[in-house]
């Protein structure tokens, strides 16, 4: 039995009424008999059955002391994860009707958790069973807890205005074009943000509302028909050109710090963050399956392969290492867990420090090395798009854009001449 404060929530076997059941029960004691999983809550002494949670089962199957089928096959698997979410939703909702009601009873928690009744959600009640619900996927591993990052911070933005315009106290129900074209402006004029992340937080504010209405906290959705249109901005592609990524490569910072430039550890510092860039200008891959070590070497005949899955996406991805990288996984020992890692915003802060010393123009970041990867991979090697986005890990090559585009090098290595078709013709 689950204790939550001074709720108890009980799933218990019921023994089916069915007539052959109960023939069979009274000719042989010992029968197992089949029944269904039931549900009961009770807060201060009154127990209300909730009812049926639609899960069959043998009595022999049953774990009253857990609560729990027994077993591990998927049927059982399954079965035990709707009595999981079942108790989460019934807790969640024991928590909302507190703050709604003074006086809670079972019978109020049974009518909102059938949904008799409907709460009146406000916007901050709206993302914070959101974000309930993101949890819940990141421990799924559906999405990342980087992912849930930066929705939270569009959700604090979405506060912040709400909170200027004095609109807090508007139900989600009366949220109207109004309130979506005011916050986008809000974005744009006040917290200065560039049309493309203001846009983003647009996009999360209408699938905050689908996901609401999908969860039954909206009767109906009110932004659903609210045209948010397109950034129009163009994908920033910023890459090093291969003299660029081949000077960087080359550079001696230990020099530097001999002359008095800089500092030893200084060159140190920059020395390790040089090569773990370099290492992704070459391999493609994101941050966190660097940092996180989400991959592994493998030789084989036609090379060095790395190889790897996508956090973000679980979608596979591989690429042979070229020369420079392989002699940067040398110098660590050819070991993956020896290459150097930090933070996504040590690293950044350490490459625009590198740029400047290496007289590169180029705010460097970490996206810039898969930046990097996509443009040699496109324009130097002429690799076609859907073998580019398989090393990049991207579900197909429509997202390439976003990385790179299609040089007039690569055009002109493509095209024939004009002499060439008559040649043919």
């Amino acid at each position: 039995m689950y204790n939550i404060k001074q709720m108890y929530i009980l799933f218990w076997f019921r023994k089916s009424e069915a007539k052959t059941e109960v023939t069979r029960r009274k000719e042989n004691p010992d029968y197992d008999t089949l029944g269904n999983i039931a549900c009961r809550v009770t807060i201060d002494g009154e127990a209300v059955e909730i009812g049926n949670v639609h899960i069959e089962c043998r009595k022999s199957n049953w774990d009253p002391e857990n609560q729990r089928l027994k077993g591990s096959s998927n049927e059982v698997k399954k079965h035990n994860k709707r009595i999981n979410e079942l108790k989460v939703q019934i807790e969640r909702t024991f928590d909302l009707v507190q703050i709604e009601f003074e006086h809670v009873t079972a019978m109020l928690v049974k009518e909102f958790v059938t949904q008799k009744r409907l709460f009146r959600f406000s916007t901050q009640q709206l993302i914070t069973e959101y974000f309930k619900d993101r949890a819940t996927q990141v421990t799924d591993k559906k999405i990342t807890q980087a992912t849930v990052d930066v929705e939270e911070n569009y959700s604090k933005n979405l506060i912040r205005y709400l909170e200027k315009e004095k609109l807090t106290s508007r139900l989600p129900r009366s949220f109207d074009e109004t309130i979506v074209s005011g916050f986008r402006t809000y974005l744009l004029d006040v917290a200065k943000f560039a049309p493309s992340h203001s846009h983003k937080h647009i996009v999360w504010l209408k699938m905050l509302f689908k996901h609401s209405l999908k969860k039954k906290r909206l009767k109906f959705n009110p932004i659903e028909d609210c045209e948010i249109g397109t950034d129009n901005t163009k994908p920033d592609t910023t890459h090093l050109t291969v003299e660029q990524l081949s000077k960087l490569a080359r550079f001696d910072f230990f020099d530097l710090a001999k002359r008095g430039f800089i500092a030893q550890q200084t060159a140190e510092k920059c020395d390790l963050e040089r090569d773990a860039f370099v290492f992704n200008c070459f391999s493609g891959m994101h941050h966190i399956e660097y940092t996180n070590k989400l991959f592994q070497i493998e030789n084989c005949k036609e090379g060095v392969f790395l190889k790897g899955s996508r956090q973000k996406t679980g979608e596979e991805f591989m690429v042979k290492l070229l020369e420079p990288a392989l002699m940067i996984l040398n110098k660590y020992g050819g070991e993956i867990q020896n290459l150097p890692i930090k933070s996504n915003q040590k690293r950044n802060d350490t490459l625009k420090q590198i740029a400047v010393l290496v007289g590169i123009p180029v705010v460097l970041s970490t996206k810039i090395a898969r930046k990097t990867f996509t443009d040699i991979a496109l324009n130097e090697l002429m690799m076609e798009t859907k073998d580019v986005a398989t090393c990049l890990g991207l579900k197909n090559d429509r997202y390439l854009k976003h990385y790179a585009r299609i040089r007039e090098k690569r055009l002109a290595a493509k095209m024939m001449s004009w002499n060439d078709i008559l040649k043919f013709a």
